[in-house]
């Protein structure tokens, strides 16, 4: 019997000390003593609460039972234990932290065989700490001079296993800590909920623009992409583990399948909608075979990656078709998320492609593609708004000039109610003169002729007559033509002309429209003209007489020169102004037109009368004095 026993005790020996010898390490100098990481550890797995005395198995660290290793089924618990050794002595005097990442799911850690930590609170906790960092201090009387033990229990319903061990000086270990939670939790967290809200505002703007199905694919996508990446930094499942990581194997699915519907849609491939609807119709069958026989993640991860390098090749199509920086950027983005989800498939399989450090990729692509095609949209709606802008600016500066066409329309009707109303009125003064006033004269007129009345008497009322037509040719509408205005007045006066023996020549040059040219003004160009021929007719006896008029301009400034200039008896420009000539009074009329007179005559020469008038008032430099 003692032989027997000697016998066992001799077999179990080397293993024994092999799981009694020292851990292996890696280590880095940091402040306040050096920091090491474990690169093997004792392992077994134990369904008791108790440490077991055999089993122990050293392997390397970090060390994961995974699902599809061991053929276990989610909601069946399993426990490992990590038993892993180091000499106090060794990291410094400062107080001691310890470091790990990926310790799945539900652990305590142990100090020699004191309880320092637990990650839960009750048994029934669904931990999810598969990807989550944890820092957990070393109290100091837990720890002994030289050799310590630290031993991590962890639970899980799926994948079981130790993570990364890391341990050294609190202040080191503690800055490590907080970096790797940041890109492994923080950063995912803010990525994922940016996403998520990114997502919601597509909807929101889809709700507006119902012609953009693009945006209701996008919030689609982003929606499932959340889903899909709450694994990540969530530390609770909401549910049932199983469930749970059903839900997130699907969703890597059917998010890649709304995904590409997304660039699909925006770039108005052809037949998209059959397309798009087969292939989530195709994910139906693929998940209910996929629960009901309990298969490989492999036959949704295949078919996804497909999809992916699918709309790889859009990408890849759409960059030789359009170089716009908004579909180069989307390219870009839709060529990387494929070979995103292939590097973490690498990186979670297993094997020496796995490190439990690494960061996943896919964890940020969704919101990278988000953000990437908002700023697309982005620069779409600016491009809209600037368009609606100078459209509304456009829209405006016609509506003000349609403004100031009908201000000038109704400002131009009412004129015309006015001229129509001062033409009725004028025609109607016209009327009554020559009716009224003008029968009386000429009736007057012929009975002081039969009469036999004086001389005076006569021409008297000739010359009443000859006013009173002067004055109804001035209410003629003349519209600025002061050719006809003075040739009338030329027709009036025919008569008289040839009764006193004197010939008339008429010289007209080119001479454009006075727009300021209305009927007061031309009672004053009349009455100027009238007053130059009757002092021919009274005073000159002239032979011949001219009347004309034609284009001049005088200090730059363009206008007509109409005179009246005869043959006759001159006289002494010295003495014009004496009483009975009536200069002053033409004079007078010449300045209220803004015009210039000039009266040139000599005793033995005869005279010339001009009248020169500007065709815009308001561009002749003030009052000009009769010259």
């Amino acid at each position: 019997m003692r032989l027997a026993l000697l016998i066992v005790l001799l077999l179990l020996a080397p293993g024994a000390a092999r799981a009694q010898s020292p851990n292996t390490f890696t280590t880095s100098a940091a402040e306040g003593g050096p920091v090491i990481e474990f690169t093997d550890g004792d392992f077994v797995l134990s369904p008791g609460l108790e440490i077991p005395t055999r089993g122990w198995v050293r392997a390397a660290s970090p060390h994961i039972y995974r699902m599809h290793e061991t053929h276990w089924r989610t909601g069946d618990y399993h426990t490992v234990q990590g038993r892993f050794r180091f000499d106090r002595g060794a990291l410094g005097p400062d107080p001691l932290a310890l470091y790990t990442a990926s310790t799945r799911n539900q652990f305590i850690v142990f100090v020699n065989g004191a309880e320092v930590f637990r990650n839960f609170a009750r048994v029934s906790d669904q931990k999810l700490a598969w990807y989550r960092p944890f820092l957990v201090p070393l109290p100091a009387g837990a720890l002994k001079p030289g050799q310590n033990e630290i031993l991590i229990r962890a639970v899980s319903e799926e994948s079981v296993g130790v993570g990364r061990v890391i341990v050294g000086p609190n202040a080191a270990v503690q800055a490590f800590y907080q970096s790797q939670y940041f890109w492994q939790i923080t950063a995912p967290m803010a990525a994922n909920a940016a996403m998520l809200a990114l997502g919601g505002l597509a909807v929101l703007v889809w709700l507006g623009r119902r012609r953009e199905v693009e945006l209701l694919w996008l919030a689609l996508a982003a929606g499932l992409w959340f889903l899909r990446n709450y694994q990540y930094f969530a530390e609770v499942t909401p549910f049932d583990m199983a469930l749970f990581n059903a839900l997130t194997v699907y969703a890597t699915y059917f998010a890649t399948v709304a995904t590409t519907a997304f660039y699909a849609s925006f770039l108005k491939m052809p037949h998209r909608g059959p397309v798009i609807a087969a292939l989530f119709a195709l994910g139906i069958p693929i998940v209910a075979v996929h629960a009901a026989f309990s298969l490989s993640n492999l036959i949704l991860y295949v078919p996804t990656t497909l999809i992916g390098l699918g709309g790889a090749l859009l990408g890849l199509l759409d960059l030789r078709r359009d170089r716009t920086p908004g579909h180069v950027v989307l390219a870009i983005v839709v060529l990387l998320m494929p070979f995103a989800g292939v590097y973490d498939f690498l990186l979670a399989g297993g094997g020496s492609g796995w490190k439990v450090h690494d960061f996943y990729l896919t964890v940020f692509s969704g919101c990278i593609y988000c953000v990437a095609f908002l700023m697309v949209f982005g620069k779409r709606a600016l491009d809209a708004f600037a368009g609606l802008e100078a459209a509304n600016a456009t829209l405006e500066q016609r509506i003000a000039e349609t403004r100031a066409e009908l201000a000038a329309s109704e400002a131009s009707r009412r004129d015309l109610v006015v001229a129509g109303a001062v033409a009725s009125e004028r025609e109607r003064l016209m009327q009554e003169m020559h009716d009224g006033i003008g029968s009386n004269l000429i009736t007057a007129l012929a009975v002081a002729r039969q009469q036999k009345q004086p001389d005076s008497t006569i021409k008297t009322l000739s010359r009443a007559l000859a006013d009173l037509k002067i004055t109804v040719d001035s209410l003629e509408p003349v519209e600025g033509d002061l050719v006809a205005l003075i040739g009338n007045l030329r027709h009036r006066m025919a008569g008289d002309l040839r009764d006193a023996g004197i010939a008339c020549r008429w010289e007209v040059g080119r001479c454009g429209p006075v727009p300021w040219l209305d009927a007061t003004n031309a009672l004053h160009v009349l009455r100027i003209f009238q007053e130059a021929i009757g002092n021919v007719l009274s005073h000159s006896d002239a032979t011949e007489m001219r009347i004309g008029c034609g284009e001049e301009t005088r200090d730059g400034i363009p206008g007509i020169a109409a005179y009246v200039a005869d043959n006759g008896r001159g006289f002494d420009q010295a003495q014009a102004d004496r009483p009975g000539k009536g200069l002053g009074n033409i004079a007078a009329r010449a300045q209220s037109l803004h015009g210039l007179l000039e009266c040139r005559s000599s005793v033995d020469g005869g005279t010339l009368v001009t009248l020169w008038l500007p065709y815009e008032r308001a561009r002749a430099t003030g009052d000009r004095k009769a010259g």
